[in-house]
């Protein structure tokens, strides 16, 4: 009975420092939302900053932002700042704002949307403000041109041809049906 009892503490033992552990771990590492990419992680002023986008390859049209802000020295969230996000075309085009928000049931991350109307390169400029300072990272971004296949790779223009032959050959077929029912026709009558 003690030696069951022993095994049972040893094993509840194990299992709350794998567990405390891991809590830990995941506290320190960075945090990829689901959906997103990392652009980049700097520190900026009192701040650890992080951005992640969507989508994880950005192409022509809305893009969204994720901001994590971490204090430096504390190694905590910041869940109280004003965070801006810019973004300037390299070539052309008009420069992009949003705020970006948290919310009270996920303080960690902040969160904004720009429309990026053209393809290239991309400055992202984040501007944090709390009672702990202000810090600005800028990260670069390249935004892909919108194609059919969304990959370029030709399966979007093969399966368009594919499509575009097979109502074509809809048509040749009814077209020569309805002359044999009228050759039909005229014979019979």
């Amino acid at each position: 009975m003690i030696a069951i009892a022993s095994l049972a503490g040893f094993v509840l033992a194990v299992a709350t420092l794998l567990t405390t552990q891991t809590v830990q771990a995941q506290d320190t590492e960075p945090s990829e939302i689901v959906g997103y990419s990392i652009l980049g992680q700097d520190d900026a002023g009192p701040f650890n900053i992080q951005v992640q986008v969507s989508p994880p390859i950005p192409i022509v049209g809305i893009s969204r932002f994720a901001v994590r802000i971490v204090d430096r020295e504390t190694g905590e969230d910041v869940g109280d700042a004003r965070v801006q996000i810019f973004g300037t075309p390299s070539e052309e085009g008009e420069r992009q704002y949003s705020p970006a928000l948290n919310s009270p049931f996920d303080p960690i991350f902040y969160l904004a949307q720009l429309d990026l109307e053209n393809e290239g390169v991309w400055a992202i400029d984040v501007r944090v403000e709390s009672e702990l300072g202000e810090g600005v990272t800028v990260m670069s971004l390249q935004v892909r041109p919108r194609v059919r296949s969304g990959t370029g790779s030709g399966w979007g223009t093969a399966l368009f041809l594919l499509v575009s032959a097979s109502f074509a050959g809809g048509v040749a077929w009814l077209w020569y049906s309805s002359k044999k029912a009228r050759a039909r026709r005229i014979r019979n009558s």
